[in-house]
C-alpha cells in the first residue's frame, strides 16, 4: 500500500471513528458540512482526496482540532 493511499485509509477511519463517537450517521455529517453522503462515504473509504477546506469543515463538524484527524 503506498504511502498516498495508506494516509487516505487511515484518516476515513479515524474520521469514521469520530463521526460515530457523537452519534452522527454520514448523511448527518454530510448536511452540516454542506456536502453529501457519497463523499462523505468516499473520504471513509479512504477513496476521496479532500481539501484544506474541508478538513477544517469535518474538524469543526466533529469538534476537534484538525490535527486529531490525523492521530492514528
Amino acid at each position: 500500500m503506498g504511502r498516498n493511499v495508506e494516509l487516505k485509509y487511515n484518516f476515513g477511519k479515524k474520521l469514521a471513528y469520530l463521526r460515530k463517537k457523537r452519534n452522527l450517521s454520514q448523511m448527518h455529517l454530510a448536511e452540516i458540512i454542506d456536502s453529501n453522503f457519497n463523499y462523505v462515504s468516499q473520504i471513509e473509504c479512504g477513496r476521496a482526496n479532500i481539501t484544506m477546506n474541508m478538513l477544517i469543515l469535518l474538524a469543526d463538524a466533529l469538534d476537534v482540532e484538525a490535527k486529531e484527524l490525523f492521530d492514528f
